[in-house]
């Protein structure tokens, strides 16, 4: 058996252009390296560690690791010399690419990056860590494996098109329990091919269990995953697994007679990509073996799992940062370092006005605490990202609107505000199903300054962003200020510091300011102060006419026995009501903009807010509208029919009355499957 998980691989022109078409994720739930795979156990100590310290609120000996300005080795941090073996192989009748071992050990190992290339896999981590984690190894072959390419996909079946993300019938060595079975032993083979000039002693190991570390594969072709849909071709896709059992090496394990070391925990990309990630032209990126080797540390995938949202975006490696730009992927969020002990993390306790450099030279994230009750344990946490190191490809492409649009003049960074939810983190964290970010509530939630909630929206359904409700993985409005130079985040805006529990955050920021161009950013804090507020933003999502709508109120900062009355001044669109529950439900009735205060009661406490609702007509296509026409007479109960209806002779019955008015208010010229935009409404 093999146990594997699929890559979070997305091949350009998307991979570092959010706002194109957007590719179906990649990932299969459930594969992944062993239980204590990589440095997971190190990882897992650390992790507890810096709990403890975090709760007892020890900052010293938590940030002991970068105090000095050196690193320093600690309990508190995830730190040492990460020895990895790396193997390029071929298959009978392939030629490999032109690139020899010395060519991969630049691109993987160097401590100069190759020509055109910002980082190695090793700087990269080396300077993300704070120089705590140091990534070593040696590249070996190309071998040659005994069969054609075709010997170790599994070919094609039926039971792979069922669980192939193109719909094809190509098992690309994973689709299948037969695909599974011809992957793992093509990598058997790969590694008995080189085993014989391979000292496994030389790297990281574990010293009970003799496990070597991990263990990099490059295979000589582009990799399954890149598709085209149109077109898939069936090699090898790129993904991180275990192999059970672990391949026996010829190598004593040190101290332990009679036993040897093992080869169980790998990643397999392919040894090319290219500029874009999906072509022959050069070597592969360093953002695959970035991103899962986060993985090994840990850390969960912080884009939404579950493919409804966006989650973090590229504003995080363990996000889609890994792929920000080929060659330089973005680096780790905050959380992610802190995780890891790789940032100081400095709390603010009091109000007044803070002032930090660029997270990659300043190192720190900053730590804020909601002032009240906390039963989910959440907390925000800020970061200024800035067009510094790492970090410049992720702006320059957040900057960029639109994919073919030019760079604009001027576009900077800006201040990151992280809300982190520690109940959510618990129970959906990467050993608990890799679901931090799925679902309504997220474990760590960007709040996007330019409260479009692009990064919030559903990646499946096809629209342009930066508007709205349009996802994309990330823009140059998500920082403070930004593109909208929005300086505030409180309570009362939109996005707002709500905490998803209900409580009082009793958190404010204001006067958020770039001081210098790529570098420090200062800003007002003011804790307290919170009481019963409406939470919900001041404009409602857009409802339709006749239209079926239903949206939930939220209010913060009471016990959480809240009590919803009816406007007191303005109106709900008719058609539509207020519950006590909060629950805005209804299908309206008419076309406008209304404006209303809402009340909402909390034992002795009552808040107020004017809240924005526009219901705007639907748009029907010529042959929908005849459709239900040829169908005849019938009640009124359906969102077409109903909105049909009420633009017609609004008797609360379909008929072809209905359909009449609305052909002579759009007018009666349309193609059949055009849109038609009606020109006046019912009188």
């Amino acid at each position: 058996m093999l146990s594997l998980g699929l890559l979070l691989v997305w091949c350009a022109p998307w991979a570092a252009r959010a706002q194109e078409p957007r590719p179906p994720r990649r990932e299969a739930p459930g594969r992944d390296f062993g239980p204590d795979g990589v440095w997971r156990q190190q990882a897992r100590a650390v992790r507890a560690m810096r709990s403890r310290l975090l709760a007892q609120r020890q900052f010293g000996a938590l940030n002991a690791p970068l105090a000095a300005g050196v690193p320093t080795p600690s309990a508190a941090a995830v730190s040492g010399t990460l020895r990895v073996p790396a193997v390029l192989f071929s298959y009978a009748g392939t030629t490999p690419p032109p690139f020899a071992s010395t060519a991969y050990d630049a691109v993987l190992f160097g401590t100069t990056p190759p020509f055109g290339r910002p980082y190695s896999y090793h700087s990269f981590y080396s300077q993300m860590s704070n120089g705590l984690l140091d990534v070593q190894g040696v590249t070996y072959g190309w071998v040659t494996l005994s069969k054609p390419e075709a010997s170790y996909t599994g070919g094609t079946s039926s039971a792979c098109q069922q669980t192939n993300p193109f719909g094809s019938t190509n098992c690309n060595g994973i689709w299948s329990g037969p695909a599974y079975a011809a992957l793992q032993a093509a990598l058997r083979e790969a590694l008995a091919l080189v085993d014989a000039q391979v000292d496994f002693t030389q790297f990281s190991y574990d010293p009970t269990s003799g496990v070597v570390s991990l263990m990099l594969f490059m295979q000589p072709t582009i990799g399954g995953e890149c598709g085209p849909k149109s077109a898939p071709q069936n090699h090898l896709w790129a993904h991180r697994g275990a192999l059970s059992p672990a391949y026996k090496t010829q190598d004593a394990l040190p101290g332990h007679p009679g036993q040897f070391l093992q080869v169980r925990d790998y990643i397999l990309q392919s040894g090319l990509g290219g500029s874009d990630s999906c072509t022959g032209a050069d070597i592969m990126p360093i953002g695959t073996v970035a991103h899962e080797t986060g993985h090994g540390f840990g850390l969960p995938d912080l884009y939404d799992t579950s493919d409804s949202t966006e989650g973090v975006g590229r504003w995080s490696l363990m996000g889609a940062g890994n792929f920000s730009s080929p060659s330089s992927p973005a680096r780790m969020d905050a959380w992610s370092l802190s995780q890891l002990g790789w940032v100081t993390l400095a709390p603010l306790t009091t109000s007044g006005t803070y002032s930090f450099g660029a997270a990659p030279t300043s190192d720190t994230a900053f730590l804020v605490r909601p002032t009240g009750a906390n039963p989910r344990g959440e907390y925000f946490l800020l970061e200024n990202r800035q067009a510094v190191d790492a970090d410049s490809a992720l702006i320059r492409n957040a900057c960029q609107v639109w994919y073919q649009a030019p760079m604009p003049p001027q576009c900077s960074g800006g201040l990151l505000a992280w809300h982190v939810d520690s109940q959510q983190i618990a129970q959906h964290g990467f050993e608990f199903g890799n679901a931090v970010n799925a679902g309504p509530t997220h474990g760590l939630e960007l709040l996007q300054a330019d409260a479009r909630g692009n990064l919030d929206a559903n990646p499946n359904i096809l629209c342009t962003p930066p508007a709205a409700g349009c996802a994309d993985r990330g823009d140059a409005g998500d920082p403070y200020p930004g593109v909208t130079q929005n300086p505030t985040l409180t309570l009362f805006t939109n996005p707002n510091t709500a905490l998803n529990s209900g409580a009082c955050p009793g958190v404010g920021i204001d006067s958020i300011s770039q001081v210098l161009p790529n570098d420090v950013m200062r800003f007002v804090l003011r804790l307290g102060g919170d009481s019963l507020a409406v939470a919900t933003a001041p404009r409602l999502g857009a409802a339709q006419w006749g239209y079926s709508y239903s949206m939930t109120l939220a209010a913060a900062c009471g016990a959480g026995s809240y009590t919803w009355a009816p406007p007191d001044s303005g109106a709900l669109p008719p058609g539509l009501a207020l519950a006590a529950t909060g629950v805005v439900s209804g299908a309206p009735t008419d076309t406008g903009t209304f404006t209303f205060r809402v009340s909402v009661t909390d034992g002795t406490q009552t808040a107020r807010r004017s809240l924005t609702l526009q219901v705007v007509e639907p748009t029907l296509a010529l042959q929908q509208v005849l459709a239900l026409g040829f169908q005849g007479s019938a009640p009124a109960s359906d969102d077409r029919r109903r909105y049909l209806d009420l633009q017609g002779n609004a008797n609360g019955t379909f008929d072809i009355g209905d359909v009449a008015r609305w052909l002579a208010r759009t007018g009666n010229g349309a193609a059949p499957g055009a849109a038609a935009r009606p020109s006046g409404r019912r009188p």
